[in-house]
């Protein structure tokens, strides 16, 4: 009993000077895990915020198709209602030719500028247009007389009817000797309303997005220090900067004000104050105290242990089956995006390479999102009227978000999409959310089961009172003795290349059935498959 006694002292001191060093090595490491959080979500949030800003100045100058003194008022209208529905950020669009006076602008009906001193003109399309406003001329000289440095672009501040705007315009130039621009297009942003409204509603978005489990105070600073949004308490934390230039520096040569620098504002970052990583960096000696009177019950707790290693192992075989079908589909994209970080870490960040690795970066973290959402889908609750909120839709919205979402995946694999979406195409009502989630199946088993042939045709039709959706590709296919069975969970064709986790199409079955539908499948082996969603369509109304 004495030598017992003296052993258990013996492991007890052992234990308790082992979990000193070991809580205190945690407490280093909470902290180093702390500033790491806050560095990366700092840095998360002013690339978005910047990649936003530059997006019009990216997406929509860039274009060549805007300065084309060809392409008609109406067709530009048609391409300023897309990109203000994309950028909430511009107020106005404007361009004009070096061979002709007018001026003319695109603006927002929504948001109809002030300074134009006029009524704003009714109407059912969202840009409204204006030639020659007031004040648009001295604007023109101004931005004309760049020319003669021969700029791409040109980014200043100005007032117009009293309040302060960003102009950010493209110079393009027909002839390398003349400094005159053949034509110029630009966009301006009320910066009184984007400090109002564009950042508040931005950096919510993201700032919701980036905690990853962690309790962050976030504030945006203006230039002055004053807060703009988010939280007082951030002041004393990591700080990241971002000009407030709606234009990407690096596009080429442009011309920037310097009687009147671009202001800097500033995202700062810290823990809040019931935040987990900075409770655990806080908590290192309650924990030592826990861990000496976890050392005390040690023996009776190793019993308890025993037992409950032996219950997890039975658990653990259930789980076994479903564990393995999804553990490819998570590993994949995940090895992929740690490669091309660390790919990224090593290699000099050029901007063709930022762009390409951002692109497959986006493309697995789809891939991963399409999973958990298949996951969360398989284990949704039976009340449709507490999972689903239906609305009127045009499933062409749906086809057309898909696509956007699988536009790097069908380049890369060099697919030929055919969509045929009639003008007359009946609303239905359905969940958006649900609905793309059907898609994005749909979508994805074409291309992840297509062979040599890489085509898919996607169509919608009109069958009063149905509406059908019809997504075909040239694949392996399926048996026709596997057409029911795959549409189950976890069940997946016996001929089929390895990959996915068997959720797909029972996911989509249930779905579609919930909203009243059916789903169909024709399938030939060795020849391609149609997935057909049949749902019934709104009467009396047409998308």
């Amino acid at each position: 009993m004495i030598l017992l006694a003296v052993l258990t002292g013996l492991g007890t001191i052992t234990l308790l000077t082992f979990g000193y060093h070991a809580t205190r090595g945690w407490q280093r490491s909470s902290e180093l895990l702390t500033e790491l959080d806050t560095n990366e979500v700092a840095t998360l949030l002013a690339t978005a915020v910047m990649r936003d800003m530059r997006g019009v100045q990216g997406r929509v100058l860039a274009n060549d198709d805007w300065a084309d003194a060809a392409v008609s008022l109406a067709d530009t209208s048609a391409q300023v209602a897309l990109a203000f529905t994309r950028y909430p950020y511009p107020e106005s669009f404007f361009r004009w030719q070096s061979n002709d006076s007018t001026i003319v602008f695109f603006n927002r009906v929504a948001r109809y500028p002030a300074w134009l001193q006029q009524q704003r003109p009714e109407g059912h399309f969202p840009v409204i247009l204006v030639t020659n406003p007031p004040d648009s001329e001295p604007l023109r000289r101004l931005v004309d007389s760049y020319g003669a440095g021969r700029y791409r672009y040109v980014a200043f501040n100005t007032n117009l009817g009293n309040q302060e705007y960003q102009i950010v315009a493209r110079l393009k130039y027909g002839n390398s000797r003349v400094e005159q621009p053949q034509s110029v297009t630009g966009f301006t942003v009320n910066l009184s309303w984007v400090r109002q409204s564009y950042f508040p509603d931005l950096l919510s978005e993201v700032s919701d997005l980036s905690e990853r489990g962690s309790r962050l105070n976030v504030g945006v600073f203006d230039e002055r220090n004053v807060i703009v949004w988010g939280d007082q308490r951030s002041r004393q934390g990591t700080i990241r900067t971002f000009p407030i230039l709606f234009l990407n520096p690096a596009s080429g040569k442009m011309a920037l004000p310097s009687e009147q620098p671009v202001q800097t504002w500033t995202i700062s970052v810290s823990q809040a104050s019931n935040s987990p990583l900075l409770a655990a960096s806080q908590g290192a000696d309650q924990a030592l105290i826990v861990a000496g009177v976890a050392v005390c019950a040690l023996f009776v707790g190793l019993f308890l242990a025993i037992r409950a290693t032996t219950v997890g192992l039975a658990l653990a075989a259930l789980r076994s089956d479903f564990v393995s079908s999804v553990t490819h589909e998570l590993k994949m994209p995940l090895t992929n995006i740690l490669a091309m970080a660390d790919t990224l870490g090593r290699l000099p960040a050029s901007t063709e390479t930022i762009h390409k690795f951002s692109g497959l970066l986006k493309q697995e973290s789809t891939r991963l999102r399409r999973l958990i959402n298949n996951l969360l889908a398989s284990a949704r609750v039976t009340d449709i009227a507490n999972a689903y909120s239906f609305e009127a839709l045009a499933i062409a919205t749906i086809i057309e978000h898909v696509l956007q979402v699988f536009q790097q995946p069908l380049a890369e694999g060099r697919f030929t999409v055919d969509v045929d979406i009639p003008l007359d195409v009946s609303l239905v009502r359905v969940d958006r959310d649900s609905m793309i989630l059907v898609m994005d199946n749909l979508l994805d088993n074409a291309i992840r089961y297509s062979a040599d042939n890489r085509s898919i045709r996607i169509a919608i039709k009109n069958e009063p009172p149905k509406v059908v959706i019809e997504i075909e590709d040239r694949g392996v296919g399926i048996p026709e003795h596997d057409l029911q069975t795959v549409q189950r969970k976890y069940v997946r064709g016996r001929r089929v290349p390895p990959g996915g986790s068997g959720l797909g199409l029972s996911i989509v079955a249930r779905i579609v059935g919930d909203h009243g539908g059916r789903f169909v499948l024709d399938s030939t082996y060795g020849v391609g498959t149609i997935a057909r969603v049949i749902l019934p369509a709104i009467e009396d109304d047409v998308a």
